[in-house]
């Protein structure tokens, strides 16, 4: 029997809201699209005021010094300016719409810029790095169509995407975890989670940056004890905070460190400084908006949003479900200048979780079932001091943040009188808490090269308390060599309980080099330390990395290097297993990665790339082995052995056409490998090895209400009903993504019935596992459609889309669950999903 996964987190084979309850929710959008349209007819145009400009800074990509008389220009217009200087440009009197820069210098590398929108009465700030081309004793010229390589600190696999290309992407949902995952090398677990998991690695592998402070999870809804990972079914950070997104997929440099697989890094934009602005939107994530402006005296800026769920004011039972899960996020962030070259960003992010699960289900019959409470809750907060120095610049970042997640099982039972009997049968409290300060500075001491040098320190407490009732199970006596012709033995356990608080401190620094010989070919060599006070662990890793344009459109490039990760806390720490686990040494993935690119105009990009990863360190439990090697089922530990190894490796081809024109898109394929090795299964395929993914994305930009034939329609008695359709805005976007994926491994499950002979000594009937990752899912396939809309009335706009998911209504398969009655179900991800938002700037 298949069945849809929902978002609920309380169980992942409830029925879906039932359609009359989603196309209730959508005809509640669709008057308010309806009346927000209308209000076009009575903003005039006549004045300028719904015109808007696109500002910013152009800085040297090493230094950030100020590039004066640079030339900033919007393809295919005469429309301009020249940067002063302080580097500053401005171009002010822009209709609005989505627009290029092209940014030149004598001197410096051609850029164009792609994916600028430019809402009614605002103007978008942009901060531009130019990558110098002058080399002592050689000519400078500058050529249009140079490829330029990536930044020293992410030499390869890089990918660059924009707030427009995120807010928009097809299978997205405006969730930037959600939008990196169709890039190559990137493969999902499961519809519901965002998870970013890279080339054969785990969830916990990508370290994510935001602002230069690093965060742990930006999601709602992670359960109970599962917060290792970087995913969730719902991300807490705002699309709309979004300025620059990069994501290095392997190779980075020794910036970065505690980490195995990617990086990613979020650059917030700051919030406008020429007027008071805000939006209100709602979609199935929730609702809620955003204001910004001006601080006192010109020198600063507040951007700052809320959100939260409003499922839960409804009745659940009205549609089809247990209950609703609540939560809301804020977030904000307050720039201030003390002085040109001495800036403050700070940021905060906050969520919250609530799932109460214990109202008696209606198709109970027995009397009998479990309920769920959840609670989580996460902070953010952090300021980085930039300073530029004239050589060189400096950030300064100091943060803290926490996460917490506790859950109870309760179990409920009614007597035959009606009463109900509530009991928890466990309970978990996690918390962690890590502070952070890293000083970074970068900076050129000659021309032609580039240091970087840091320092982090980052203190952590981890607490941890649980409780779980004493149980008893029936073992085959036989088996254990008692007399087969007694009654199977009742093995009785006691009550088990355990508290954790233990605190840490991580100090790392890293000194990298970056040489430039000629303006074709750049090195960059560094080495990156890393300690551990609490496992007694000093790491030192080493990151090279070269590229070479020997063409003027061509580029070969290469990265190699040693990659550690610090375990959870709770491998170390928790009380059972800590007088083994306290030492164990970091998990280590050396990598190395190598790939051609060519780009035969500014807006295009072919690439080709191999990587290698080879893990060592990785954890196994003792108990595993022993089991599986002796056949002692009854052996039981809490250690940790580092006994594990992985090998992943693959190609990946990558094709990308930004939005110049009218039509953008991505292909993307990725063959790959990703073999485990440990003493209790042996060779066997990993998690995540998915051999075969390819993705596609087209989209198309157009605008029907410029068409008089359209117009004469939609204007008529019969033709209103276009106005809720996404297709009639001042610029409308048509996309779509297409992914299909080889099945993940799985372990599959046997059922033994009562009293019958099994690896396990239990007389219940029971399931148990067999071959590890022996099986694979069916192939995963899903086709997503998307349109946007945006209308531009006075100074506000509109801007809502409409997405279909799984238009062909695949049944990919999230998981089995196995039944206590024997009974093999199956779960899926999303059927056929539509979803529509939308928002109001004003």
């Amino acid at each position: 029997m298949g069945r849809n996964v929902t978002h609920s987190p309380l169980n992942p084979t409830k029925s879906p809201v039932p359609k009359l309850g989603i196309r209730i929710f959508y005809w509640i959008i669709l008057i308010l699209s309806i009346l927000f349209v209308l209000a076009e007819l009575s903003f005039g145009q006549s004045d300028e005021s719904h015109l808007g400009a696109i500002r910013g800074r152009v800085v040297e990509q090493g230094s950030l010094d100020p590039v004066a008389a640079a030339n900033v220009l919007v393809p295919g217009t005469t429309r301009g300016a020249a940067t002063d200087l302080k580097g500053a440009f401005q171009i002010d009197h822009l209709e609005p719409g989505t627009y290029s820069l092209r940014i030149s210098s004598l001197g410096y590398e051609e850029k164009t810029i792609y994916d600028i929108p430019v809402s009614p009465g605002r103007s978008r700030f942009l901060e531009i790095r130019l990558h110098a081309t002058a080399v002592v004793g050689e000519e400078v010229t500058v050529t249009v169509d140079r490829y330029v390589p990536s930044t020293p600190e992410l030499p390869t696999s890089a990918r660059n995407l924009r707030y427009e290309e995120v807010r928009r992407a097809p299978g997205g949902l405006e969730d930037v975890q959600r939008t990196v995952q169709a890039l190559p090398g990137v493969v999902t677990s499961n519809d519901q989670d965002n998870a970013v998991i890279v080339r054969g690695g785990a969830p916990d592998e990508n370290l994510t940056i935001i602002d230069g402070i690093e965060v742990e999870n930006t999601n709602h809804l992670t359960i109970g004890d599962e917060v290792k990972g970087n995913g969730g079914p719902i991300n807490a950070l705002s699309t709309e905070f979004l300025q620059d997104v990069t994501f290095a997929s392997g190779g980075f440099s020794a910036r970065y460190g505690d980490r195995l697989s990617s990086v990613l890094v979020l650059d917030l934009r700051e919030g406008s400084r020429e007027r008071y602005a805000g939006a209100a939107d709602i979609n199935m994530a929730g609702a809620g908006g955003y204001a910004e402006g001006p601080l006192p005296g010109g020198k600063g800026s507040f951007l700052v949003t809320a959100h939260r769920a409003y499922l839960n004011l409804l009745p659940p039972e009205d549609f089809g479900v247990q209950s609703w899960p609540d939560y809301w996020n804020g977030q904000a962030k307050v720039t201030w200048d003390f002085s040109p070259r001495h800036h403050l960003a700070i940021n905060t992010l906050l969520l919250e979780d609530e799932v109460d699960d214990r109202e008696q289900p209606s198709d109970d019959e027995d009397g009998k079932w479990d309920g769920l409470i959840l609670h989580t809750r996460r902070m953010m907060t952090g300021a980085r001091l930039r300073s530029v120095w004239g050589n060189g610049f400096s950030d300064l970042v100091v943060g803290r943040s926490t996460a917490m997640s506790e859950w109870e099982f309760i179990a409920n039972e009614t007597d035959n009188a009606g009463t109900v009997h509530s009991r928890t049968t466990t309970k978990s409290r996690r918390a962690t808490t890590q502070d952070q300060v890293h000083l970074h500075w970068n900076g050129n001491l000659l021309q032609h090269d580039q240091w970087a040098a840091g320092l982090s320190l980052k203190p952590f407490r981890y607490e941890y308390t649980f409780y779980t009732e004493g149980d008893s199970i029936l073992y085959n006596d036989d088996v254990l060599g008692g007399d087969a012709d007694n009654d199977p033995d009742v093995f009785q356990y006691d009550d088990q309980r355990e508290k954790v608080d233990e605190t840490g401190l991580k100090i790392a620094s890293y000194l990298q080099f970056t040489w430039r010989p000629t303006r074709d070919i750049t090195l960059t060599g560094g080495g990156r330390l890393d300690a551990f006070d609490y496992a007694e662990q000093v790491t030192l890793a080493p990151r090279f990395s070269a590229s070479w344009s020997f063409r003027p459109r061509w580029a070969v490039s290469m990265a190699y290097g040693h990659y550690y990760q610090s375990h959870d806390p709770s491998v170390y720490m928790n009380k059972a297993g800590q007088a083994y686990n306290k030492t164990l040494p970091h998990a280590r993935a050396d990598q190395i990665v190598a790939g051609f690119s060519y780009q035969p105009r500014s807006s295009s990009l072919l690439t080709i790339e191999a990587f290698h990863k080879d893990y060592t360190n990785l954890l196994v439990r003792e108990e595993d082995v022993v089991r599986e090697q002796t056949d002692n089922r009854m052996y039981q530990s809490d250690r940790w052995l580092k006994e594990a190894t992985k090998e992943a490796w693959g190609l990946e081809l990558f094709a990308q056409q930004k939005l110049a024109d009218r039509w953008y898109g991505t292909l993307s394929y990725s063959y790959g490998k990703a073999e485990a090795d440990d003493p209790a299964y042996g060779e066997y395929p990993s998690d995540f090895d998915y051999r075969h993914v390819a993705t596609a994305t087209l989209g198309y930009k157009t605008s029907l209400i410029t068409n008089k034939g359209y117009r004469s329609f939609v204007t008529r008695p019969w033709g209103w009903w276009l106005y809720v359709v996404p297709i009639n805005g001042d610029e409308v976007t048509f996309s779509s993504r297409y992914r299909l994926m080889s099945g993940r491994p799985h372990t599959t499950q046997i059922w033994y019935a009562e009293g019958e002979e099994s690896p396990e000594p239990i007389y219940e009937g029971h399931w148990e596992e067999g071959a590890h990752n022996s099986e694979r899912y069916p192939t995963y396939s899903r086709w997503d459609i998307r349109a946007d809309s945006k209308h531009y009335f006075g100074r506000s706009a509109l801007i809502y889309y409409l997405e279909i998911q799984n238009i062909d209504d695949h049944l990919n398969v999230a998981d089995y669950i196995y039944k206590e009655n024997g009974v093999r179900e199956t779960a899926l991800q999303f059927r056929q999903f539509w979803v529509l938002g939308i928002r109001y700037e004003f």
